[in-house]
């Protein structure tokens, strides 16, 4: 009987040294803690929220004909915002080469299902024209040809641009071009997408 109360003693006393060991080592690292994962807020969670076009260098995907006449393209996110039907030009002012092919305005609507503290509006395209970004009709930005580092010939260019917060509910960018006399009056569009992070 004595032997016998030994036997489970010990082996218990191994079962609990070997557990311990395994614990200090990371083989039960395959098992993480739900409680870990909930707190850990140090990674970034990104979120496209809309993509306009593939970073290509190509604008084939892009709208080329039936805006004659119109000066202004909308369109919402999740309804009917595609390339397909977005104006591959966006130009100062109506100018005969462009006008069946693009328009002087540009409005995106999206609406957002949570406050983002970081968004970026990455914008391909080429051309030496200034781009003019109005965010719900309050804040304004322009990105320049340098910063993109596009030029004429279609060398197209990417620019990230930080926008901040937006936050929860309906939002619009309007796009447009200076009228800095710089390029020729159009540029075209490689890809528009709109990026949060969130923790």
């Amino acid at each position: 009987m004595v032997s016998k109360l030994k036997l489970v003693y010990v082996v218990t006393l191994v079962g609990l040294s070997i557990g311990l060991l395994c614990l200090l080592t990371g083989c039960l690292s395959d098992f993480p803690e739900k409680g870990m994962n909930d707190s850990d807020t140090s990674r970034l969670v990104e979120k496209i929220i809309f993509e306009i076009g593939q970073e290509d260098k190509n604008y084939m995907e892009f709208r080329r004909r039936g805006f004659n006449g119109r000066p202004e393209y909308r369109c919402r996110v999740g309804v009917d915002c595609s390339a397909e039907t977005f104006p591959v030009y966006l130009y100062v002012a109506p100018v005969d080469e462009y006008t069946i092919d693009g328009v002087e305005r540009i409005t995106i609507s999206f609406k957002l299902d949570q406050t983002y503290n970081d968004v970026t509006l990455r914008l391909a395209r080429a051309g030496d024209e200034t781009s003019v970004v109005t965010v719900d009709r309050k804040r304004t930005y322009l990105v320049t040809n340098t910063m993109l580092g596009s030029g004429e010939n279609y060398h197209f260019g990417v620019y990230n641009l930080k926008l901040g917060a937006l936050k929860k509910g309906r939002h619009r960018i309007e796009l447009t071009v200076a009228d800095d006399g710089k390029g020729n009056a159009a540029h075209v569009w490689d890809a528009l997408s709109l990026i949060a992070k969130k923790r």
